[in-house]
C-alpha cells in the first residue's frame, strides 16, 4: 500500500514538473513562437492581415497548445473593396505540445468562431478571395513553422457569397462545421459534417432555401494539381428529406460542374424549396405524407456570365398534402413534374412542367396540368377540371376575403398564352382562354359585409377574357336578385392587380332591402369613413375596380320608413361615378322620378346631383317616410293634401350617409292641391282674426311656390294662400326656416270691413293689410305685430330704383304688389346664390302665385 502511494507521489510530482516546465517553456518562448507565425503567414497570404492581439495558450485548445489570434481582418484581393474578406473575433492555431521540445511547430488544427466571411466577383468577374501564395522555394520539413492541417472547426460563422456579374447572393450561417483532413502531397481528402442554417440563395428577383436548415455529411478529394475536386456519395438533409449528392468540379480556369442529386424522404417542403418562389411561396406553409420525390443534375460551366444546365425531376404518387393550421387534406394525389433552365440556361429558357396532376378532396375529384415557360417572358399552359365542395376548398385553400362558405361548384379552365402581353393588354392579348363555372346552392360570409350570400345558383361561361352569365340568382340578407349579361374583361380583373370589371347586365329582384345592403362593419370600413360610420350604421363605398351598367327592376324597395314598388331604370358607373338616366319608382300613394349622379372618388364626401319629380304625393305620407325631414315644427300629423314637385339639388354625405346640411343646396318648385294645416300651434295664436275652431282645420284648393334651400337655411319667396277662413281668405307669407329650427316669417292678412275697428285701436292710419311675424324656434316661438315691417312700407324709398344695388335673392322674398309688406329686416339682404349656374329672377314687383278658391 505504501509503494502504491509513493508510486502515485512521484507520478503526479514528475507530472507537474512536465506541466510546470511546459508552461514555463511556452511563456518563455512564446515571444519567439508568435514571431514564426507571423513570417509563415506572410508566406501564404499576399493581402495584409490585422490582429488585434495574440498569445500562446496550453488551455484554450488543450492538450494542444494554441496561438490565439484576437479581432482578425483579412483583406480582400481586389483594390477597391471596402468590406473584408473575413473578420473573426477569434482563430486558434493549434499545434503538439511536443513540438515545443524539437523547435518545429506543426499547425494541426484549426478553429474559428464569431466570425463573418465575405466572398464574391465583382461586375468584372474578378475574385475578391485571390490571397495565397504557394511558396516553393523549400521544403515543409526545413520550415520551423509550417502548415500541417488535420482538423478544421468552424463556430456561429456568417458567410456570404456575392456575385455581381451574374446576379448572385448566397448567405449562410455556419453554426458547427468539422472538418478532417489527410494530405497526401497534392491531394487532400476532407470529411466534414455539421450544421448550417440557409437564409437565402437569391439567384436574380429570386430567392430560394429561404430560411432552412440544413445539415451536412460530405467527402471531399482535392487534386490541387489537376485543380479537381471529386464529391464522393455525400448527403445533405433539409428537415426529414435527404439528398444524395455526388460528382466533379473543376476549377482549372472556369469551374465546370457535373454534379447529381438523389432526393430521399422528401416532401412537398423540400421540393418547394427548389422551385422559384413565384411560384411556390403561396404553398410554402403546406406539408405532405407519402411518395414524395426528387431528382436531377447540374451539368456545365460556372463563370461570368454562363451557368450551369439545370434538370430535375420531382413528383409524387398516391400522396396527400395538408395545411397544419386547417383540418383539411387533399388526397390520393398523383403528380409528375420537371423543371429544366433550358439549352442557355437561363431565365429565358427556363421550363417548369407539371402533368397528370390528379387527386381527390373529400373525395371530389380535380385534376389538371400546368406548363411555365421562358421565366424571363412567362408563356402558360394551364388545364383545370374539379368538382368542388366550397367549404372544404376553402378549409384547405383560404381565401382572406370570404369567411366561410357551403355548397359546391364545378370548375372547367383552360388558358394558354403570354402573361406580360396579357398585363399589358388583357381585352387584346393573344390568349387562348375558355371555361366554365357553375354553382349550386352555394352560401359565401365575406369579410367586409354582415349579410351573408345564399342560395347562389348560376352559369358562368369563359370566352377569352369575358364572362357570359346564363343565369345567376341567389339572395343578399333578405334581399334577392335574379342576373344575366356579360363581365367585361372579367378574367384580367382576376388575374392582374388594378384591372376594372366592366358589368353590363339586367337585374331582376323582387325585394331590394337597402336597410340591408347599405349595412357595413365600421371594423370594415375604409379609413376615411371608419371614424364616422359606427357599428350596425350605414356604408357606402364604390370600388375603383367596377365599371357598370345595370338595367334593373326590383318589385319592392325598402330603406328606413321609405316602401316603394316598381323600381325601375339604369345605373352606369365609371370611376366611382355613378349615375341614373332615369329612375322610376312608385311610393306613399304617388309616383316620383329621379335622375343624378353620385360621385364617391372622396370615400369621405360623397357628393349627389340630382333632378326630382314626383306627382300627386300625399302630403302626409311624404313626410312620414321622410321622417319628418328631422323636425318637429311641421309634421305628418298636420298636413294633407297632394304633392306634385321637381328640384334640382347637390347635396353631400359622410363615408356613413350622415347628411352634411351645411354644403346643401337645392331648389324646389312644388304645387299642393287640397291642401290642409291641421291641429298647427301657431295659427292657434291668430284667434285675433278668426276662432281656434276654424284655425284649426286650415284648408286650401292649390298652392303654388318656389322654395331655395342654400346654407342650412330655407327661403320662401312671398306666396299667397287662399283659405277657408273668411277672415284671412287671403294671406301672403314669405321668411325664412334654418336646420337648427329658427323660424322667422312674415303674414300680410288683408283686414276685412268691421276687423279694422277691432284690431287698430284709435284713429290708427295703418293699411288695409295686418302684418304679423312668427319668430323662434319650434319650442318657443311668438307671433307678434310686424312694427318695423309695416314702418318700412311706409317709407318712401330715397334712392331711385336704378341706382339701388340688387339683391340676389330680390324678388323672390319682395313683398306683395300693394307695398302693404317688405322685406323683414331680420332676413339677409344678398344672401348666397343657391345655383350659380341658374338664372335669379329679375329685379320687379313679386306677381302673387294665384289658385282656385274654396267657397265655404
Amino acid at each position: 500500500m505504501k509503494k502504491i502511494r509513493r508510486f502515485t507521489f512521484y507520478f503526479l510530482l514528475g507530472l507537474a514538473v512536465v506541466l510546470g516546465g511546459a508552461v514555463a517553456g511556452v511563456w518563455l518562448g512564446q515571444d519567439r513562437i508568435i514571431a514564426l507565425f507571423v513570417q509563415e503567414v506572410n508566406h501564404y497570404l499576399r493581402t495584409p492581415v490585422k490582429v488585434g492581439r495574440m498569445e500562446v495558450s496550453l488551455l484554450d485548445q488543450f492538450p494542444r497548445v494554441s496561438i490565439t489570434l484576437h479581432e482578425v481582418r483579412v483583406s480582400g484581393s481586389l483594390a477597391q473593396d471596402t468590406v473584408p474578406l473575413a473578420r473573426v473575433r477569434r482563430l486558434y492555431c493549434a499545434f503538439d505540445a511536443w513540438d515545443l521540445w524539437r523547435g518545429h511547430y506543426r499547425i494541426r488544427a484549426v478553429t474559428l468562431t464569431d466570425g463573418q466571411v465575405y466572398v464574391g466577383h465583382d461586375g468584372q468577374g474578378r475574385p475578391n478571395y485571390d490571397v495565397i501564395q504557394y511558396d516553393t522555394t523549400s521544403a515543409p520539413s526545413d520550415k520551423p513553422l509550417a502548415f500541417g492541417l488535420e482538423n478544421v472547426q468552424l463556430a456561429r460563422i456568417h458567410t456570404t457569397y456575392h456575385d455581381q456579374l451574374r446576379q448572385q447572393r448566397y448567405t449562410v450561417q455556419v453554426e458547427n462545421m468539422k472538418a478532417e483532413l489527410d494530405v497526401n502531397d497534392m491531394l487532400v481528402d476532407i470529411a466534414a459534417q455539421g450544421d448550417t442554417h440557409v437564409e437565402a440563395l437569391q439567384m436574380g428577383s429570386d430567392a430560394y432555401f429561404r430560411d432552412k436548415a440544413l445539415k451536412i455529411k460530405t467527402r471531399l478529394r482535392v487534386d490541387r494539381a489537376a485543380r479537381l475536386v471529386t464529391i464522393e456519395p455525400s448527403e445533405l438533409n433539409i428537415g426529414r428529406a435527404a439528398y444524395g449528392i455526388a460528382g466533379k468540379v473543376s476549377y482549372q480556369g472556369a469551374t465546370d460542374l457535373d454534379v447529381r442529386l438523389d432526393g430521399r424522404n422528401t416532401d412537398v417542403q423540400s421540393v418547394l424549396a427548389l422551385l422559384p418562389p413565384r411560384v411556390a411561396n403561396r404553398l410554402s406553409a403546406y406539408r405532405s405524407r407519402g411518395d414524395v420525390y426528387f431528382g436531377g443534375t447540374v451539368r456545365g460551366t460556372l463563370a461570368g456570365e454562363n451557368n450551369p444546365r439545370l434538370d430535375f425531376q420531382f413528383g409524387c404518387r398516391n400522396a396527400s398534402f395538408y395545411h397544419p393550421d386547417y383540418r383539411q387534406a387533399v388526397e390520393q394525389v398523383f403528380l409528375t413534374g420537371s423543371f429544366s433552365n433550358g439549352t442557355s440556361r437561363s431565365a429565358r429558357t427556363s421550363e417548369l412542367d407539371l402533368r397528370g396532376v390528379r387527386g381527390t378532396l373529400h373525395g371530389r375529384p380535380f385534376s389538371g396540368s400546368l406548363r411555365y415557360t421562358n421565366f424571363q417572358d412567362p408563356s402558360v399552359a394551364l388545364e383545370l377540371n374539379a368538382d368542388l365542395d366550397v367549404a372544404r376548398a376553402l378549409r384547405f385553400y383560404p381565401v382572406a376575403a370570404i369567411r366561410g362558405g357551403s355548397g359546391t361548384a364545378q370548375l372547367k379552365v383552360s388558358f394558354a398564352g403570354k402573361m406580360k402581353e396579357f398585363r399589358a393588354s388583357p381585352a387584346t392579348a393573344a390568349v387562348q382562354s375558355t371555361g366554365e363555372l357553375t354553382l349550386r346552392g352555394v352560401q359565401l360570409r365575406l369579410r367586409d359585409y354582415t349579410q351573408p350570400f345564399s342560395n347562389l345558383n348560376g352559369n358562368f361561361v369563359l370566352r377569352h377574357n369575358d364572362v357570359t352569365i346564363g343565369s345567376f340568382t341567389g339572395r343578399v340578407g333578405g334581399s334577392d336578385f335574379q342576373m344575366t349579361g356579360v363581365l367585361g374583361n372579367a378574367l384580367g380583373w382576376l388575374l392582374l392587380p388594378r384591372q376594372q370589371l366592366l358589368i353590363n347586365a339586367n337585374l331582376e329582384s323582387r325585394l331590394l332591402n337597402f336597410n340591408q345592403l347599405l349595412s357595413l362593419r365600421a371594423s370594415t370600413t375604409s379609413a376615411a369613413t371608419a371614424a364616422a360610420a359606427q357599428p350596425g350604421g350605414y356604408g357606402f363605398r364604390l370600388p375603383t375596380s367596377l365599371a357598370l351598367n345595370l338595367r334593373a327592376h326590383a318589385q319592392r324597395v325598402r330603406f328606413r320608413r321609405f316602401r316603394g314598388q316598381e323600381l325601375r331604370g339604369t345605373f352606369r358607373m365609371q370611376n366611382q361615378v355613378l349615375s341614373a338616366s332615369l329612375l322610376t319608382v312608385a311610393a306613399a300613394g304617388g309616383r316620383a322620378s329621379f335622375r343624378g349622379t353620385l360621385d364617391a372618388r372622396q370615400p369621405s364626401l360623397l357628393r349627389l346631383s340630382s333632378s326630382t319629380s314626383c306627382q300627386q304625393l300625399p302630403l302626409d305620407s311624404l313626410f312620414y317616410v321622410f321622417e319628418d325631414f328631422g323636425q318637429q315644427f311641421i309634421t305628418a300629423r298636420h298636413l294633407r293634401g297632394t304633392l306634385t314637385a321637381s328640384a334640382e339639388s347637390d347635396m353631400y354625405f359622410s363615408g356613413s350617409l350622415d347628411p352634411l346640411t351645411d354644403k346643401l343646396e337645392a331648389e324646389v318648385k312644388m304645387t299642393v292641391r287640397n291642401g290642409e294645416l291641421n291641429n298647427f300651434a301657431p295659427l292657434q295664436k291668430l284667434s285675433m282674426i278668426a276662432g281656434r275652431e276654424r284655425l284649426r282645420d286650415l284648408r286650401f284648393a292649390q298652392l303654388t311656390t318656389p322654395v331655395y334651400i342654400q346654407s342650412r337655411t330655407v327661403y320662401l319667396p312671398e306666396m299667397e294662400i287662399r283659405s277657408n277662413v273668411k277672415a284671412a281668405s287671403l294671406v301672403r307669407v314669405t321668411g325664412t326656416h334654418t336646420f337648427d329650427q329658427q323660424m322667422d316669417y312674415h303674414l300680410s292678412i288683408p283686414i276685412l270691413p268691421g276687423l279694422l275697428s277691432r284690431v287698430v285701436p284709435g284713429n290708427s292710419t295703418a293699411g288695409p293689410s295686418l302684418l304679423l311675424a312668427i319668430q323662434g324656434d319650434e319650442d318657443n316661438f311668438r307671433v307678434s305685430y310686424d312694427r318695423a315691417r309695416a314702418q318700412t312700407a311706409r317709407q318712401p324709398t330715397t334712392a331711385p330704383a336704378a341706382t339701388r344695388k340688387p339683391g340676389l335673392l330680390d324678388g323672390l322674398l319682395k313683398p306683395a304688389a300693394s307695398g302693404a309688406a317688405a322685406t323683414s329686416t331680420t332676413l339677409p339682404t344678398e344672401p348666397r346664390k343657391p345655383f350659380e349656374t341658374k338664372k335669379q329672377p329679375e329685379k320687379k314687383p313679386a306677381q302673387p302665385q294665384t289658385g282656385e278658391y274654396f267657397d265655404f
